[in-house]
């Protein structure tokens, strides 16, 4: 009696670093990477607002107006640094699927590439409470690039490799 794999067919098939890098580049230039929702009651600024926040675009919505617009080239030195960081974990997934890094640690550089958009949230979140014209704001980073190569590692198999660096240099007795 054999035992067929619980695991889907797709993980079976090996993955193309060239390709993940190419997809993980595309969501770290065009997914959003922070959201915000936030409802005011006051005599001026009435009603529920959401920002959304890419690299290269945004998005708003109220009441009064809702707009798509493409950063602001003026804007674009701010951006860097996040740009940066959400392409160095497009390239650390390439690196962990030719077999030069771990899964840890590329997954630890996902999550510190999120971090920025969470750390510059809280002044904002602050200033909420203290404002009492803001019945209520959330804000926080989407993770869409974690996820996508949370899933990534999920379901394509890295190379298996025979030796890793730590290996090369044991001493066999």
């Amino acid at each position: 009696m054999s035992k067929e794999p619980a695991t889907p067919a797709i993980k079976d098939k090996q993955a193309n670093p060239i390709t993940i890098g190419i997809v993980m580049t595309l969501v770290a230039l065009l997914a959003p990477f922070t959201v915000s929702f936030s409802s005011y009651d006051g005599p001026h600024l009435d009603g529920l607002y959401l920002s959304i926040i890419g690299i290269l675009w945004n998005f708003s919505s109220s009441p009064y107006h809702t707009s798509l617009e493409m950063t602001n080239i003026n804007i674009l030195p701010v951006v860097i640094p996040f740009v940066f960081l959400r392409l160095t974990y497009a390239y650390q997934m390439v690196r962990f699927y030719k077999g030069r890094t771990t899964k840890k640690r590329t997954l630890a550089l996902g999550i510190v590439s999120e971090l920025p958009f969470a750390i510059l949230l809280i002044p904002f979140f602050i200033l909420s409470l203290l404002d009492s014209s803001i019945s209520i704001m959330l804000a926080g980073p989407t993770l869409i690039l974690l996820i996508v190569g949370l899933l990534i590692i999920r379901l394509k198999s890295p190379p298996e490799y025979l030796e890793t660096w730590a290996e090369l240099y044991e001493e066999t007795p």
